[in-house]
This record gives structure tokens, sequence and C-alpha cells, in this order.
């Protein structure tokens, strides 16, 4: 013997139910929307002439064991100083090629990973050229990414970077 329920709503009507109902079925099985990491850069500002650490920060971080970053700033306003990685990732290794004046690539890796809410993960140091004799407003672009964790499993995510103000 096999027992049906049978909603009462036909045609179009009906149909939307049903799909709604199974759609919230198969969401909260699945646990909802998985929540990947967020890379940040901040809005900061410096004077012409002055240095300038910008901190890469990731939220959401779990057990995060390699990190590729390719991030492009603009030549004519910035000049790359030099990049460390922070206090709470100096146990991953830390390599940053800057061969290309206007292009950076950070590549960060560990045997075990690292965990945490608004963890910076390198410190980038720029000095801000002498340019313009008005506020002039750049940024850092995160080309490409790819976080991996210590279980080798590609960890998804999104970029948010906000301006860099030079003041005169």
């Amino acid at each position: 013997m096999t027992l049906r329920y049978k909603l009462p709503l036909r045609g179009i009507k009906g149909a939307c139910l049903r799909h709604i109902i199974l759609f919230c079925l198969c969401f909260s099985l699945t646990g909802g929307v998985a929540s990947g990491a967020e890379i940040m850069i901040p809005h900061l500002r410096v004077k012409q002439g002055k240095g300038l650490d910008i901190p890469i920060i990731i939220d959401r971080a779990d057990n995060l064991a390699g990190i590729k970053l390719v991030i492009a700033y603009d030549k004519g306003l910035l000049t790359f100083k030099e990049g460390n990685p922070s206090k709470s990732t100096r146990s991953l290794m830390c390599v940053i090629n800057d061969k290309n004046p206007g292009r950076l690539i950070v590549v960060m890796a560990g045997a075990k990973g690292v965990s945490g809410k608004d963890l910076p993960l390198v410190i980038l140091s720029f000095e801000a050229n002498k340019v313009a004799k008005e506020t002039v407003s750049t940024r850092l672009d995160i080309l490409e990414y790819q976080l991996m964790s210590d279980q080798l499993k590609e960890v998804k995510g999104t970029v948010v970077v906000k301006p860099l103000d030079i003041i005169p």
C-alpha cells in the first residue's frame, strides 16, 4: 500500500508550489549556500612620496595552506618595495615575484593550514610616487587567485578591493 499526498492546487500554481517545496527541501539538506573565503584590500590613504603598507586580508580562512595571488598596480603611481607574511601566516613559505613592474605574483604554501577571521595574509610595502597636484585614486587589482586547504581541496572565494587615495 502506497500513501501519496497530492497538493490541492493544479495547473501552473500547483507546479510552482511543488518546485518551491522541492527547492527548499534540497537547500536545507545541503546545508544552504557555502560561504567561501573573502580576499580583501582595505581603503587606505597615503601622501605622495611616503611609504605605505597594504595588507591583503582574508576572511573566513579555514585550514588555508596554499595561496596564489596575481596582483596588478599602477607602476606610474606606486613603486613596490617589499612584501612579507603577517604574524598569522609566518608558518607559510612566502615568495613574491616582482620582476615585472606593475604586477606581483604572491605564492604562499605550508604543510599545515592557517585559520581565522579577518586574517592578514601578506603585507605589501609601496612608495607613493610624486605625480600630481591633486588627490589621485588608484587600486591594487587581484587579477587571479587560487586558495587551497591543507587537505588539497580548492577553496572558493570572492575578492573585494577598495581604492587607495594618494594625496598631495
